[in-house]
């Protein structure tokens, strides 16, 4: 830590590191005293002893010596003449030379008494590596230093993600610390792994970009998980301390962005392997009720013990002092003018805010960032976030009515339309197709970019996306409000992915599945022609064409619809087995066959036992490793009903034999065996569910004997005592509030130095 960006800190932040500073320097102890009507913008600290000591803080870190200069002598020499203080130090983030200190010196004497009492940027970097524990008391400074953010800039791996990099710049300049970011440290630290969930838009990633900033800080390599697990194995370097970051790893709106071929196997194993590793940390974000359809529809992760591993975000973790920080902090970095920046000094416009119900710090971003933009769009700031907090909705309406052009409008409509992020060249196509400008497009991306959508690279393309996924709920409501455009849409569309969206509408919502029914004979014109359609140009999550995820969702869409056209389509590629044999996920198998069975149309109930078949060659087809045979033990018990016993058993031959051989290896030799230790012991694991594993097994109590201890335990870093920790416990509500007024009021300060 040589040196600290102090331009990024907030004036709040300048004045807090200040008063540590000189509290740690001089054994003082200092008190905010809030500026008065009379004393103007000035922020005073004083002794409580008998000799008085007035520190002023003027975070000027964008203004020049000369304004400073000019400021001193024309406002605030004469409050200090007022005060008459004991002693004036003057402390500013302006860069200032010896001669522009001796004119401040000679303005401010006998108060200043000597140039050492006015310090610059460079004596208070030289006072915050004099003091470390100030740095690591302060979040903010220690996270923007400069030696961090270059290190997150430096590191090849982030940099093939700018995104992200942007993300996190712009997320250390109004992060605001509460008690969950204490306990995610605590359970990467026990755990090594973080599911970080909660509701929409309450901070679960910015908590986990924050993480992450902060294990880079520690020398961790940062690598961002884009697709799936294989790449985070890819780039997992023993050598390297490494933190892994997986964003809305389980999809953003339901499960339907499915996990791909056996990823909750590898996502488990990922963690376990994580879990024994000194020098690996794993951060996951997802929301709750995505993680509960996902334990439900997934038996290995509803068997995982994630309450373990797991750091809910919820309201109870922004107090009043937390939530005035956020606001603060927002509007504080925004550009919004000077003028508005500084009506929320005003109680009546940030209490409302803060002691909203509903207060979410999605809602206040995403407000104040529309207000920047569309400096037109309202006049009364605070108002309008106190409405949009009441109604999340008219976050965006506000600006689809008011600011969007039927071109933006529409291309929001298209993104919907499709389950995950699309690539920019499929939708060009799709326009060009639909007889729209290009133009148009361009202009359209141009406008809500860094808004409603968001750009992303992967393997050198451009794929657009929701800018998160607030705007993506938005969107299903505002579609289905206007149901004559809703249908229109529908008849435009053309790739099966539409379809399954349509299928996600429809199971989301009763009056969807009414108003498909009522459009039946067009919807089923669009999703005959859409399911041989080529498949998107794919980011890596799942293949671009996998038909038997296509007979999966037409034979649920058709059964909800009452549709033998659309679940024809399934029935063809079902029964000459092509489907089945090249599926990627067996939990579209296993749904297939479920949906087959439970058919209201016999010709569907009757090709059962054909699937069946296609199914039990599709598990058994490679059985070279114990993973291989693990998921097809898994599959088949899944289907067990319909799988004959002969099948079973044939497994169950398999997975004996090559325990056996396992065994014996390990009993010999250990780890020199070349078998992987998470591997051996699931090996065991079951050589010891079976009757008399002794027998059945030779040198399986040897086996046994030769595992290795798991313990990982190790010693946190020692810094990690002084973790910053906002929570508000043991603080009155008048406490609180009063921090948020002070904070509040530097609001003002800040238009009326400048």
């Amino acid at each position: 830590m040589d040196s600290f960006d102090l331009a990024r800190l907030t004036d709040f932040d300048f004045e807090a590191v200040c008063k540590d500073i000189f509290e740690a320097e001089y054994g003082l102890r200092l008190e905010l005293f809030s500026p008065g009507a009379d004393a103007g913008v000035d922020l005073r600290y004083f002794h409580a002893g008998k000799s008085e000591l007035i520190v002023q803080c003027k975070h000027w870190a964008r203004s020049s010596r000369a304004k400073l200069i000019e400021y001193v002598r024309n406002v605030e020499l004469a409050k200090v003449q007022r005060l008459k203080p004991d002693r004036y130090i003057l402390a500013t983030s302006v860069d200032l030379t010896k001669n522009s200190k001796d004119k401040l010196y000679d303005l401010l004497a006998p108060y200043v008494k000597t140039p050492s009492d006015i310090l610059g940027v460079d004596e208070i970097n030289a006072l915050l590596r004099k003091h470390e524990h100030i740095v690591r008391r302060h979040l903010r400074l220690w996270l923007t230093s400069t030696a961090v953010l270059s290190s997150l800039l430096s590191k090849s791996i982030v940099t093939r993600s700018q995104q992200l990099a942007d993300a996190l710049d712009s997320t250390l300049r109004t992060y605001a610390p509460n008690e969950s970011y204490g306990r995610a440290l605590d359970l990467l630290d026990s755990r090594h792994s973080c599911v970080i969930a909660g509701i929409p838009g309450i901070g679960k990633t910015t908590l986990a970009q924050v993480i992450c900033a902060v294990y880079v800080s520690e020398g961790f390599e940062l690598v961002e998980i884009s697709a799936d697990l294989e790449e985070a194995n890819t780039l997992w370097d023993d050598n390297i301390a490494q933190i892994f970051y997986y964003d809305d790893f389980l999809g953003q709106s339901s499960l339907a962005e499915k996990l791909g071929k056996n990823e909750d196997s590898r996502l488990l194993a990922f963690m376990e392997r994580v879990e024994q590793a000194r020098n690996k940390r794993f951060v996951l974000t997802t929301r709750e009720y995505i993680l509960a359809q996902a334990r439900q529809r997934y038996e290995k992760l509803d068997r995982h013990r994630f309450e373990l591993q797991t750091c809910v975000v919820d309201m109870e973790d922004y107090t009043y002092r937390a939530r005035g920080s956020i606001l603060y902090n927002h509007v504080y970095a925004s550009d919004l003018s000077g003028e508005v920046k500084a009506r929320f000094a005003n109680p009546r416009v940030y209490r409302p805010i803060i002691q909203h119900p509903n207060f979410n710090p999605r809602v206040v971003a995403v407000t104040i960032s529309e207000a920047a933009l569309f400096p037109s769009a309202d006049e009364d700031l605070g108002n309008r976030i106190v409405t949009n907090l009441s109604n999340p909705r008219s976050v965006w309406s506000h600006i689809v009515n008011n600011q969007l052009e039927e071109s933006d409008v529409y291309l929001l409509s298209l993104i919907y339309s499709f389950i995950g992020g699309v690539y920019l060249g499929d939708i060009q196509d799709l326009w060009a197709s639909l007889n729209r400008n290009a133009r148009d497009l361009r202009k359209a991306i141009s406008t809500l970019e860094g808004t409603m959508l968001g750009t992303y690279l992967k393997s050198d393309r451009i794929f657009l996306a929701f800018h998160n996924p607030s705007v993506r709920d938005f969107m299903r409501e505002y579609l289905l409000d206007d149901q004559a455009s809703l249908l229109e849409l529908i008849k435009c569309f053309s790739h099966f992915e539409q379809v399954e969206t349509l299928l996600v509408m429809v199971n989301e919502r009763e009056e969807v599945r009414k108003f498909c029914v009522r459009n039946l004979n067009a919807l089923e014109c669009v999703a005959v022609k859409a399911f041989n359609s080529p498949g998107l140009r794919s980011d890596g999550v799942n293949p671009s064409f996998d038909l038997a995820h296509r007979a999966k969702v037409y034979l649920a869409l058709g059964e909800t619809l009452n549709s033998e056209p659309i679940q024809a389509c399934a029935y063809g590629v079902l029964i000459e087995g092509d489907a089945v044999l090249n599926a990627y996920d067996a939990q579209d198998i296993v749904d297939i066959i479920h949906s087959l069975q439970e058919s209201k149309r016999e010709s569907l109930r009757g090709i059962v036992a054909d699937v069946v078949e296609f199914a039990v060659e599709w598990a058994t087809a490679d059985l070279s490793t114990w993973e291989l045979i693990e998921a097809a033990r898994i599959f088949l018990e899944s289907i067990s009903d319909f799988v004959p016993d002969s099948d079973m058993q044939n497994l169950e031959d398999v997975a004996i034999w090559y325990a056996e051989d396992a065994i014996e290896a390990w009993a010999e030799e250990g780890p020199g065996s070349m078998i992987d230790h998470s591997v051996m012991e699931r090996v065991l694991a079951y050589a010891g569910s079976l009757e008399n594993p002794e027998e059945t097994f030779p040198g399986y109590r040897e086996g046994v004997n030769k595992m290795p201890d798991l313990d990982s335990d190790y010693d946190v870093r020692e810094y990690r005592a002084n973790r910053v920790e906002e929570s508000g416990s043991g603080v009155s509500l008048i406490e609180e509030m009063q921090d948020v007024a002070r904070m509040m009021k530097t609001l003002r300060v800040t238009r009326e130095d400048i």
